[in-house]
């Protein structure tokens, strides 16, 4: 018997790609075609790979690029979440200060791993949110391997990351940011969602919740539904899509509770 994904819409209409470079390209004009070859030859590796060598220049780029002391950022963040409770630096105690020093030391201490910590940021992240969307396949009743799993995962994840890594830079190299513009970015210079256009008078819950409406969390529940289906047996991205949309949604209520309960932006 003949797998039902193997003619699924324009499979024959693009030749399958047989290269690591061809996938990686091809994640970018024909994602469908690409997972439906992770179907018969899982591959990881490759795009962890360019995501560990993304993660590592990218740390390398911001800290020859913005000239900017860590200690400054780490100092400034606290004086934020101070400012947040109402208090200020001066308010503290000297055990207060003294222990806040601490963690500035230790903070702009880690930065000289930064590329490091990335990598294995990256690598441990992929892996695990591959483990959640396998158990999620499992549930939905897919028939797929962990591996054919975590390729698709890894192919979607390397997509939309690297592409934001990229905006990011031109970013830093048209306007190079302050102190203030890092700890807003939250990792991020892309304008990707509405929530840093929005008054950060706003309650901290609705920021976070806004934040989730994000191109390129939806790209990525795109190509995970497209990704899945294309993995499973008998599936189709509209029955797969429950699965990154449930996590989604998820961490979009996280979020809010997280916020609601801290009192945090």
């Amino acid at each position: 018997m003949q797998d039902a994904n193997e003619h699924s819409p324009g499979a024959e209409a693009h030749p399958v790609p047989a290269t690591v470079w061809q996938r990686l390209t091809g994640m970018f004009f024909t994602p469908g075609t690409v997972f439906a070859a992770l179907r018969h030859q899982p591959d990881f590796l490759a795009p962890i790979l360019v995501m560990a060598l993304l993660t590592a220049g990218f740390s390398v780029f911001f800290t020859v690029w913005v000239k900017v002391d860590p200690k400054e950022v780490a100092r400034r963040a606290i004086e934020r979440q101070l400012e947040s409770q109402g208090k200020r630096w001066s308010d503290l105690s000297d055990a207060e200060q003294r222990q806040f020093e601490q963690g500035i030391e230790f903070s702009a201490g880690l930065q000289r791993f930064a590329p490091l910590i990335g990598i294995g940021v990256s690598v441990l992240a992929t892996l695990a949110l591959a483990g959640v969307y396998y158990l999620g396949m499992l549930l939905a009743r897919g028939q797929a391997t962990f591996r054919q799993v975590l390729s698709v995962t890894a192919y979607a994840t390397y997509a939309t990351e690297s592409v934001k890594y990229v905006l990011n830079i031109l970013i830093i190299l048209l306007r190079p940011p302050d102190v203030e513009q890092i700890l807003k970015a939250r990792g991020s210079f892309v304008i990707s969602n509405p929530a840093p256009l929005l008054p950060e008078s706003l309650p901290g819950w609705m920021l976070a919740a806004v934040s989730w409406v994000d191109v390129f969390s939806l790209w990525f529940i795109v190509l995970m539904a497209i990704g899945l289906a294309a993995v499973a047996y008998r599936k189709t991205p509209q029955q797969m899509a429950i699965i990154p949309g449930s996590l989604w949604l998820l961490g979009l209520l996280g979020s809010v509770v997280f916020a609601l309960v801290t009192g945090g932006k």
